[in-house]
């Protein structure tokens, strides 16, 4: 599949603002499952932006605006090709859970074994994940049935949290958006040693009718480490095995570590902030 995409956030501050300093990972990387064949990105008032590549791999350009300003915009436009990486009738099964201690041994993946800034393994988390699992020995049916179980019985409610929400809170109150079930699968999977990352990015709502939720916006999901299969990506929102309608941004630990823009400046406050994503297949 091919997709095109346009990301743009406008910051609207009470007065004019100085010494804008921020960072943006809205760059799509060139994976197994996808190549990006171009993207740009656009910074009004103009300035230059440099970029480089964090620790988790991800994309990311800085840029700095010392001159008084009242308004900032970032557009980024992306061409993706996507491609299936798995077959629905093959799907990883068979790994069981007593390799999974090997994954600590891993370098790309002891990182997603703990606990983070917004992700907290904790004996409550443990023990509803142990719950979840029940008698399950096999790794990739024990994640599908955390995904399951978050998509069942946890309420979609835009107004319930913050980007701040820590997956502690949403484990317990079972509430939250794309980004908090993703923090939740991840506090879960990780608790009984699956090796978990937080990925951002988009999904193409392929049925039209927006049944799917997150299609509008920046999406969030995880992946989980699969001993001989690899990383395999799970969306708890809408309870779907990663398939090439989604395009991935950023990979990490949590939130913190993918966000699409992150920034801090001198002045007056903000008084208006308007984020747009259109996902267009071509």
């Amino acid at each position: 599949m091919l997709f095109k995409v346009h990301h743009r956030t406008e910051y609207i501050y009470s007065k004019p603002i100085t010494n804008n300093s921020n960072e943006l990972r809205l760059t799509p990387p060139s994976t197994g499952s996808q190549k990006c064949l171009s993207s740009y990105i656009s910074v009004l008032p103009a300035t230059r932006l440099r970029s480089y590549v964090d620790l988790n791999g991800n994309r990311v350009h800085h840029f700095e605006i010392p001159r008084p300003h009242q308004r900032l915009t970032i557009d980024c436009f992306s061409t993706i090709e996507t491609r299936p990486t798995l077959d629905i009738n093959a799907l990883p099964y068979g790994s069981q859970h007593k390799e999974l201690p090997q994954c600590a041994l891993l370098e790309n993946c002891h990182h997603y074994l703990q606990s983070s800034s917004l992700v907290e393994i904790t004996p409550g988390t443990w023990k509803c994940a142990l719950d979840i699992q029940d008698d399950s020995v096999d790794v990739f049916q024990t994640s599908c049935s955390i995904m399951e179980f978050i998509f069942e019985n946890y309420s979609y409610d835009p107004d319930s949290t913050t980007v701040n929400t820590h997956a502690n809170e949403v484990v317990e109150k079972q509430t939250g958006v794309c980004q908090d079930f993703a923090h939740a699968m991840t506090a879960l999977c990780r608790s009984i040693h699956i090796p978990t990352r937080y990925v951002s990015g988009y999904f193409f709502d392929a049925t039209h009718d927006r049944v799917l939720r997150g299609a509008s916006v920046s999406h969030a999901w995880i992946e989980v480490y699969i001993p001989h299969a690899g990383w395999i990506g799970l969306d708890p929102t809408n309870n779907k095995v990663v398939d090439e309608t989604y395009i991935k941004v950023a990979t990490g630990q949590d939130y913190h570590a993918v966000a699409p823009i992150i920034g801090s400046y001198y002045g007056g406050e903000r008084s208006g902030l308007l984020v747009s994503v259109e996902v267009d297949r071509v």
